[in-house]
């Protein structure tokens, strides 16, 4: 038989091996999860554009810290216009929208408040003036856009409108992701757009003007960098910036560009359309900056499709465009007798089908948000 101290010791043990096995087991629990995935939307970290470290070896790290929901982030809208063009929504999403705060440059009038030193480079100048001028004291958020409310160059399942992408942008997105171009539609601009050292590239000169300026305006702005093979982004240079990313460029390098915009002898569209394929690369280091459509509309506004439904959505409204036109062309014919009888009535009668369809899919995606 044990003696007594020999049983406690025995005890003693047991509870020692016990509670090793324990903590070694925790151990392996608290380590072997499977790595949190990282989101696509997250930017590398950048340096001064200008700096041989961002040329050679820009960081691929992002910050972990996710931001902060519902946080009431201040915001400034920037709008460039001519004296002509009304920008009276701009007023009016102001007095909607608390924390949005908006700086209207007219280009054209050198005697209001807020106007630019040259009218050259379309928007880009009124863009520079301002971070120059309020590079100390940005909002949170600046948001970069033309005067025009319903234009072509917006989203289109936002109804073209302006005020509705104010609106519904996203606050997070933009603080997480740094950069955002506004417009979601890859076309025009994305992807493999424009070939800066290709200038002789016939199409490239025939179709983009600014490709056969974009690699001497690139080592003019950009010494220290090498010109990229291809630069894309979805047109047409509106944009929404974190304080955060706008001063990671310095501010006499703002300048340095703004005087580049001044100096050139290029003309006032193509300096501008140089600078429209660009900004991606100033704020974020990537030349090429083409997110998925439905990733840019659910991330940046909330709106969230399907993605084979809205594949669908843009193959139905090409059908759609193909039957009117076919419509089109046989009611301008010039003898309708030879038309097949009920042939128009059953072509209309598919044309409401596929537009019920389409229908269908944009209320799935709006769903979430009142425009």
């Amino acid at each position: 038989m044990l003696g007594i101290n020999q049983i406690r010791r025995r005890r003693l043990w047991l509870i020692c091996a016990s509670a090793t096995i324990f903590l070694v087991v925790c151990f392996y629990l608290s380590t072997g999860r499977e790595p949190r995935e990282t989101s696509i939307s997250q930017q590398p970290a950048i340096v001064s554009p200008s700096s041989k470290e961002f040329v050679l070896s820009p960081s691929k790290s992002s910050d972990p810290t996710p931001p902060p929901q519902n946080t009431a982030y201040t915001r400034t809208l920037v709008i460039a216009k001519l004296q002509e063009e009304d920008a009276s929504w701009v007023d009016a999403i102001v007095n909607e929208l608390p924390q949005l705060t908006s700086a209207v440059y007219t280009v054209d009038n050198p005697n209001t408040t807020l106007t630019v030193p040259a009218n050259k480079g379309h928007e880009a100048m009124v863009y520079l003036t301002y971070i120059i001028d309020h590079y100390s004291q940005l909002s949170d958020i600046t948001i970069f856009m033309h005067s025009h409310r319903i234009t072509w160059h917006n989203n289109d399942f936002l109804k073209s409108d302006s005020a509705a992408m104010v609106k519904l942008l996203k606050n997070e997105h933009v603080i997480r992701s740094g950069y955002m171009n506004l417009r979601c539609h890859w076309e025009p601009g994305c992807p493999d757009h424009i070939h800066p050292s290709a200038g002789s590239i016939t199409n490239d000169i025939t179709n983009i003007p600014e490709a056969a300026v974009l690699a001497k305006s690139w080592e003019m702005l950009f010494p220290n960098a090498a010109v990229p093979e291809v630069l894309s982004q979805p047109c047409c240079g509106q944009f929404a910036v974190s304080a955060k990313h706008i001063r990671r460029v310095s501010l006499n390098e703002y300048i340095s560009y703004r005087d580049w915009l001044l100096e050139t002898p290029l003309e006032d569209m193509v300096s501008g359309r140089v600078w429209e394929y660009i900004w991606q690369w100033l704020f974020t280091g990537q030349p090429e900056f083409c997110p998925e459509e439905t990733y840019c509309y659910c991330e940046g506004y909330g709106v969230c499709f399907d993605p084979s439904d809205y594949r669908d959505y843009f193959k139905m409204r090409d059908q759609t465009a193909g039957i009117l036109a076919e419509i089109d062309r046989l009611r301008s014919a010039n003898n309708t007798a030879d038309i097949p009888e009920g042939r128009i009535l059953a072509m209309d009668a598919e044309v409401q089908r596929l537009h019920q369809k389409m229908d269908e899919i944009k209320h799935s995606g709006l769903k979430d948000v009142v425009l």
